[in-house]
């Protein structure tokens, strides 16, 4: 088992320190799941589940294109499941996104208890994927085999060093308050 803090700090912050150092996120990164317990922790901005997906998921996306349109639902973890099976939906996204999204999406409602989801699936992202974090929010980024989501360790993106979300991978990201 792998179990990282990410830079700059060579150990937890204290609120004073943490005024005083380099303003980046505390960042735990693992691939066993037991990770997102981690998000318990006052002190931790973002956990990573660095998963392991069974290889027939890259075969299963290999050759997909992407869907014409990005699918946006909004609901509890009951409401998602049944709106992820639709005809329309079944038709333009795989079944494998399509099940990991609803399985992503009960461990959200159980990490959040249960309250209402706002998921947007995009076949490739876009400018407008670019998002604040509000304060009081926890949001939920995989990249299913293409290109990952990015952040960077410092508020100022020209002083802090880029990093990338491993394909498959889950970030947790909390808002700033």
């Amino acid at each position: 088992m792998l179990f990282m803090e990410s830079w700059p700090a060579p150990k937890i912050d204290t609120p004073q320190e943490g005024a005083l150092g380099c303003p980046a996120p505390h960042v735990v990164a693992c691939a066993h799941a037991a990770v997102v317990m981690e998000l318990q922790r006052p002190d931790i901005d973002m956990v990573v589940w660095g998963r392991r997906v069974p290889a027939v998921w890259e075969t299963h996306l290999k050759d997909w294109s992407g869907s014409p349109s990005s699918l946006i639902l909004s609901g509890k973890p009951s409401e998602i499941a049944k709106s992820l099976a639709a005809p329309t939906v079944l038709q333009d996204w795989p079944p494998v996104i399509l099940t990991d999204v609803r399985d992503l999406s009960s461990l959200f409602g159980a990490l959040t208890g249960g309250v209402r989801q706002h998921i947007r699936l995009m076949a490739s992202p876009s400018s407008d994927a670019i998002f604040e974090f509000p304060p009081d929010i926890l949001r939920l980024i995989c990249a299913y085999g293409r290109t990952g989501a990015e952040w960077c360790s410092n508020q100022d993106p020209k002083n802090g060093i880029v990093r990338a979300l491993s394909p498959f991978a889950v970030a947790f990201i909390r808002g700033f308050s």
